[in-house]
């Protein structure tokens, strides 16, 4: 019989919770930060070598969709409010590494440790986890980004010399290997370690879990994200299929399609971008889009400045009812000023703009009830580089596509976008072949099929069939299946069996327009004031109440899209919400007429968190009030359209109508 595991428990001081947060990306971050900030003591376990999450692993060119100023944390700033624009992932590592450094995040993380089983003491109460150390992780740029912790000269050798020279030869190696997919897991090489400075190597060969010893922590905060386990699909004929399948998390840089004949299926963000970068090297570009795409947002407006200036409340406090006619009106307005665009350069931007709206108008959807693309690479693509777009179902076939309407399109390559479902075509020895007999010939299939969540450190077999919560009749194996969709959780971040807050997820919240980092940051202070007993919620039975109405709710907002991307909010509605039981949310009316400047650009700038900075716990007002002072409004014509059905559906609810009631206005 096996000896029972030792327990090693590191308390806190009195009153306070040890807390072990799982993984270091932006939500993981602001986790660590707030928890710390309240005075817990904090771990936080990274399998990577460095803190980013997603932005360690993207492809060579990744842009972020949403802007500096709506992706900035609120007690974090770049001095920049004044011009905001759109980092590049290596600029959002080094703004995340800044964050780190000011608030001493990194003595509190463990890098290259996963955790591999997760159970809770019955006796205690505490969660006991079992680690793996120096897992591995396949080469990435990111990880020769060294941040504050090393000087300039350090850095510049690491990322211009070392990384450089482990980056080719990494390239080369999967060029040879048969693909990035084939060689990815098993690549050594060596690396600066991002906290201490020594030379460390990466062996593809991982140690075993240490089984002899469990870590004990208070609570649990699993920090993973959306982006862990690609979602790779089976088609239907890919075993004929004599071309090369792969997820577009292999995808790295467009040049290993020069010449070729590429098909895009589907629009996502990153099917997007993908499909834009490969339109300057492909020879011929198709877009393939199954049912609707998401609500096309450009990153820039006509006048250079970022669209998500109009992510703002004046917007957003349009109630529901009026949501699409909001849409309508501002996607006709902007068609029509993008149809009176200038020559040259100017005339094809235009172009790209009018275009966004009138495949908006065609689709009928608007900001409010559709999960947001804000990225109009693929429609750029269309207009400058002649790419085709297609709606109809396919299948593959040897060497393309064959279209449900009889068209065929022979290509190298087939890149296929989050919007894409399985039904209507099916994978032939050369091919794709759509359900209306077209073709499409292609060597290729990159899926970029989104991921899946999984949380396997609840699967232990030795603990997945005991009763996690008794009074709900909750299995581990229960558990783990239910973690997958947030809309579950309380708030889609509590578990409704942890009302204290034990277990929790960040990050898994994803606003439909907006950005993940703010709102893991309101995640993050709303949990420290439970944890801490400054909030007091419910028992687990009235809480997964509450988070079933908060699922109606969503799914009738969203629709169809709630089915295929769990954990869809709106923006203001689900941060506000959270303020309001922290008691942070922004006297607004107060505001207006004591400060009415400062009640100007909280209405007609960005919707960032700094609003509920004002006021309530944590609250820095100093600080909020000069960053917002700084920043800009959003688009005139825009805010005034959306101002216009603000006031309107006011006076509606104001004389009875409360279906028009208007969202914290």
């Amino acid at each position: 019989m096996a000896e029972e595991p030792k327990v090693c428990y590191d308390a806190p001081a009195e009153g306070k919770k040890h807390i072990c947060v799982i993984g270091a990306g932006a939500s993981g971050l602001t986790a660590i930060k707030e928890l710390t900030a309240a005075g817990h003591k904090v771990t936080c376990f990274e399998q990577s070598p460095r803190i980013g999450g997603v932005y360690t692993k993207s492809y060579d060119s990744t842009l972020l969709t949403t802007s500096s100023l709506l992706t900035a944390f609120s007690d974090y700033s770049d001095g920049l409010e004044n011009r905001p624009r759109f980092w590049s992932d290596e600029e959002y590592l080094w703004y995340l590494d800044g964050f780190a450094h000011k608030f001493g995040l990194y003595p509190k993380i463990q890098f290259r440790t996963r955790v591999e089983k997760a159970h809770r003491c019955e006796a205690t109460g505490r969660w006991h986890l079992t680690l793996r150390r120096e897992v591995y992780t396949w080469p990435h740029r990111s990880i020769f980004l060294l941040g504050r912790l090393h000087g300039p000269e350090v850095r510049a050798a690491t990322k211009q010399v070392r990384g450089k020279e482990v980056m080719e030869g990494f390239y080369q190696a999967c060029e040879a290997g048969g693909g990035f997919d084939k060689v990815k897991w098993r690549y050594d090489y060596e690396y600066l370690h991002h906290g201490t400075g020594e030379r460390v190597w990466m062996r593809h060969e991982e140690p075993p879990a240490e089984v002899a010893v469990e870590h004990a922590f208070d609570a649990l905060v699993v920090c993973t994200g959306t982006n862990n386990w690609a979602s790779m699909p089976h088609f239907k004929g890919q075993e004929s299929f004599k071309g090369k399948l792969i997820h577009a998390e292999d995808y790295r840089r467009p040049e290993m399609f020069t010449g070729k004949r590429v098909m895009i299926v589907g629009a996502g963000e990153s099917g997007s971008d993908i499909c834009n970068e490969v339109a300057h090297y492909a020879s011929k570009v198709a877009i393939v889009v199954r049912g609707k795409h998401g609500h096309l947002i450009p990153r820039k407006q006509a006048d250079g400045r970022v669209t998500d200036l109009n992510t703002n409340r004046v917007r957003y406090s349009n109630p529901y009812i009026l949501g699409d006619w909001v849409g309508w009106a501002n996607q006709h307005a902007k068609k029509f000023v993008a149809k009176c665009g200038g020559d040259g350069a100017d005339k094809e931007e235009a172009l790209v703009l009018q275009t966004i709206g009138k495949l908006n108008l065609e689709q009928g959807t608007s900001a409010f009830s559709k999960f947001g693309c804000k990225n109009e690479g693929f429609v750029t693509a269309i207009v400058t580089k002649g790419a085709e777009l297609h709606r109809e179902g396919f299948s593959l076939t040897p060497d393309g596509a064959k279209f449900d309407d009889g068209r065929e399109f022979k290509c190298d390559v087939v890149t296929k976008g989050a919007e894409l479902h399985r039904e209507g075509f099916s994978l032939t020895p050369d091919g794709a072949k759509f359900d209306d007999g077209r073709e499409f010939k292609c060597d290729v299939v990159i899926a970029c099929t989104g991921y899946r969540n999984s949380f396997p450190l609840f699967l232990d077999p030795k603990h997945a069939d005991e009763v996690f919560c008794p009074k709900l009749g909750l299995r581990y194996r229960e558990l783990a299946e239910e973690c997958v969709n947030p809309r579950l959780l309380y708030k889609q971040l509590l578990h409704p069996s942890c009302p204290d807050g034990s277990l929790a997820f960040l990050g898994f919240a994803r606003p439909a327009f907006g950005s993940i980092p703010p709102t893991s940051e309101m995640q993050s202070r709303f949990l420290a004031m439970v944890l801490s007993g400054e909030l007091v919620l419910p028992g687990p039975e009235e809480l997964a109440r509450r988070a079933k109405l908060d699922q109606d709710n969503w799914d009738y907002r969203f629709g169809y899209d709630a089915k295929r991307v769990k954990g869809l909010v709106d923006f203001q509605i689900y941060c506000d919400d959270l303020a309001e039981q922290m008691g942070s949310l922004p006297p607004l009316s107060s505001i207006f007429l004591t400060k009415p400047r400062l009640w100007w650009k909280i209405m007609f700038s960005s919707f960032t968190m700094h609003q509920y900075r004002l006021e309530g716990p944590y609250a820095n007002p100093a600080v909020a009030e000069e960053v917002y002072l700084k920043q800009p409004v959003g688009d005139f014509l825009e805010c005034s359209i959306t101002a216009a059905f603000l006031v309107t559906a006011k006076v509606l609810s104001l004389v009875g109508f409360k279906d028009f009631r208007p969202n914290n206005f």
